[in-house]
């Protein structure tokens, strides 16, 4: 089985109709856009400029002029107040801009999308959060998610974070049937000037596996989990990864496995998605059954096969259905060390950027607001 392609390719009438038909729930959810963020910019200066203005001429009428406003004061204010009509104005057209709808070209490839992704069983929900753990999400404010298809146990798309090293990525998360050891494989293929990964993870925790399996991947795994590495990454795992994967990161968190590469795709032509199906069909489906067997003897319970447990239980108490526990991972395999970054270049970086922000923000319009009021009081 193969991916249905054909809504990429059909004329645009025909899109048109198919898209009329389509179930409203189904249709894209409202993300903001860039011209909606400028504008909720523009609307929070204007805030600022009208606090400016009327503090500085409430101060300076009943300070400097004991509360009575002369022609002086009536002059700035009318001033002050022109400046602010056209600002409103050029917001008016900012308004009009921001909403203006998508151009016939970009609403007929989005048409397409929809209509593509629900021809295979997903549904278009852009996320302006992030929806699964990851080093791609994390930290998971300032991440967008769009395009992003979906269903269930599955999603895939376009990943933007704004928060901490930025970045754009083309992503698939997996669900898992169980958790599995914190495991990160870096693609040799697209480490031109060293890794793309948007952490610094502790090189001691690399782990070499047989073959010619380290020319396409860099396996990194919590140094007590080695062994449950290998069991996880058989011999037909590593060539189904280096066959199909070959292009992406891949991370194993918890229950989820994600496949990333640092870069965004064009869900408008059929090469994602024919990857997005040779991965899900090939990669996933193999680690899924993997998971679906490990259990981490280092958890008090799981130390045991299933069926030896379902046995003994059954002999003690014939009368009780026996219920499986849910797997679980000891802490040691939970997650990889990374570089503590907290004393280094980017966290310097990071906080001279806050600090910038943060002055620009609050402190600058304080300042000016501040010098106002003294030279009004110095004036008197």
């Amino acid at each position: 089985m193969t991916m249905e392609l054909r809504w990429l390719t059909a004329p645009a009438d025909e899109v048109a109709a198919a898209m009329a038909s389509v179930r409203r729930d189904s249709r894209p959810k409202w993300v903001p856009t860039r011209r909606q963020v400028l504008v909720h910019v523009n609307n929070c200066l204007i805030l600022w400029y009208l606090f400016i203005v009327f503090m500085t001429f409430g101060v300076r009428v009943d300070v400097y002029h004991d509360g009575q406003a002369d022609a002086s004061d009536i002059g700035g204010l009318t001033v002050t107040m022109t400046i602010l009509a056209g600002w409103l104005f050029g917001t008016y057209w900012l308004h009009r801009w921001a909403a203006r709808p998508p151009s016939p070209r970009t609403r007929l490839k989005e048409w397409r999308q929809t209509l593509t992704a629900l021809a295979n069983g997903f549904e278009y929900r852009p996320s302006s959060v992030a929806t699964f753990s990851s080093l791609i999400t994390t930290p998971s404010r300032g991440v967008s998610e769009h395009p992003r298809f979906v269903a269930p146990g599955v999603e895939f798309g376009n990943l933007v974070r704004r928060a901490g090293r930025s970045g754009t990525w083309h992503y698939l998360a997996v669900r898992l049937p169980a958790p599995l050891p914190h495991l990160i494989l870096d693609a040799t293929s697209n480490n031109r000037l060293g890794s793309d990964l948007p952490g610094g993870i502790d090189r001691a925790q690399r782990l070499s596996l047989e073959g010619n399996f380290d020319r396409w991947f860099h396996l990194y795994a919590p140094m007590t989990y080695r062994s449950d590495a290998l069991y996880l990454l058989t011999p037909d795992v590593m060539a189904a990864l280096i066959d199909t994967a070959s292009d992406y990161n891949i991370e194993i968190v918890d229950d989820t496995l994600v496949f990333f590469t640092s870069s965004a795709v064009d869900f408008g032509t059929p090469e994602p998605w024919q990857a997005v199906h040779a991965i899900l069909a090939d990669v996933a489906s193999r680690i899924a059954a993997s998971a679906r067997r490990y259990r981490d003897e280092r958890v008090p319970g799981q130390e045991i096969p299933l069926v030896i447990s379902a046995i003994n239980a059954a002999l003690k108490n014939p009368d009780v259905v026996w219920v499986a526990p849910r797997p679980r991972i000891g802490p040691d395999g939970r997650r990889l060390n990374f570089r503590d970054r907290t004393n280094g270049f980017w966290s310097m970086l990071g906080g001279l950027g806050w600090f910038v922000f943060l002055t620009l923000l609050y402190v600058v319009p304080g300042i000016f607001a501040f010098a106002g009021l003294m030279s009004i009081i110095d004036g008197r």
